[in-house]
């Protein structure tokens, strides 16, 4: 099983815990992100067997990286900003949307017999947007909904068949969600730890599954040390769970991330830093070899179900000869 964790506006670059808060407060898993040693993190497997790679956001185009064209390229192989000559943050624009409808990750595996799905729980108002404004929607959300399979929703939550987008549930209680009573069993705080020691035997059934994680993106907005430190501490415990059942000889954990931000608290705005991805399990050393910029992670993805030459090459030449 590939478990592929997305990271939003993470970039990777040298230690400096007076801007970057993975310097300062992670100590396990991302600590390398902030160019910590290896030798220095506290992990329950060997933390030299894990890749982190610095890599390219850009894609040949000059100007701070954004969202929507980092993330197109992310889920589809399709270098974003190259289509487009710019980078587009946001929402994906009408190029784009074409470019994910017809390279969605899992809409291309599901065609092709990989079962696989987009983890992540929504809530109904956010259910209701999507049908009533389909255009104003994430890049992560058009992957779904271009395979033909639905958003997962509470009661998907509920029966444990996704998670929610801070793991914890801790955010949940915050929103004003009216549907939500008091005593709500989805109003209890969730342990990141034990959500990540169950994700391997609870998603089994899927060959790839996918979960964004978006809020270390607002974050680095927001400049927010405090919440900094919570969202690190929370991640952590998630993936040192992950890594306690994790079977390196059968599954494989990508964590990616589309562009520079919270590793620089000194500022609000993305940054010029290479993206982060951090690989361990099996073909970790393969993917670390042949990921150089973000539209890389796909067709690695597609040589692991033996499926680049069929749909990667031949079909992305084809649209971006298209889109010129």
């Amino acid at each position: 099983m590939i478990f592929y964790v997305f990271l939003d506006g993470v970039g990777i670059t040298d230690y400096d815990p007076k801007t970057n808060p993975f310097s300062r407060f992670a100590k396990g898993f991302l600590a390398p992100v902030g160019g910590v040693s290896k030798s220095d993190i506290d992990l329950p497997i060997n933390p030299r067997e894990i890749h982190y790679l610095k890599t390219d956001a850009h894609m040949g185009v000059p100007g701070l990286p954004q969202s929507a064209t980092g993330q197109t390229a992310l889920w589809t192989g399709v270098p974003g900003p190259k289509v487009l000559g710019r980078h587009v943050s946001g929402f994906p624009t009408i190029t784009l949307r074409k470019i994910i409808a017809k390279y969605s990750l899992i809409k291309v595996l599901s065609e092709h017999g990989i079962l696989c799905d987009f983890l992540n729980c929504f809530s109904p108002p956010y259910l209701k947007h999507v049908e009533e404004k389909p255009k104003l929607v994430s890049a992560s959300t058009l992957v779904q909904l271009a395979s033909g399979r639905p958003l997962k929703n509470f009661e998907d939550l509920r029966e444990e068949r996704g998670l929610y987008m801070d793991l914890t549930h801790e955010i949940m209680g915050t929103l004003g969600i009216d549907m939500l009573k008091e005593g709500d069993p989805l109003l209890e705080r969730r342990d990141p730890y034990l959500l990540g020691t169950k994700c391997f035997d609870r998603f089994s059934h899927y060959q790839l599954s996918l979960y964004e994680y978006f809020i270390t993106d607002k974050v680095g907005h927001a400049m927010d040390w405090e919440k900094a430190e919570k969202v690190i501490q929370n991640l952590e415990s998630f993936f040192k769970g992950l890594l306690t059942t994790i079977d390196p000889t059968k599954d494989l954990l990508i964590v990616s991330s589309d562009h520079g931000n919270m590793e620089d608290l000194s500022q609000k705005n993305h940054t010029e830093n290479p993206a982060a991805t951090i690989l361990y399990g099996k073909d970790a050393d393969r993917f670390a070899e042949n990921i150089h910029s973000l539209a890389d992670i796909v067709p690695e993805i597609y040589k692991t179900f033996g499926l680049e030459e069929a749909l990667y090459n031949t079909h992305t030449n084809e649209f971006l000869m298209e889109t010129n």
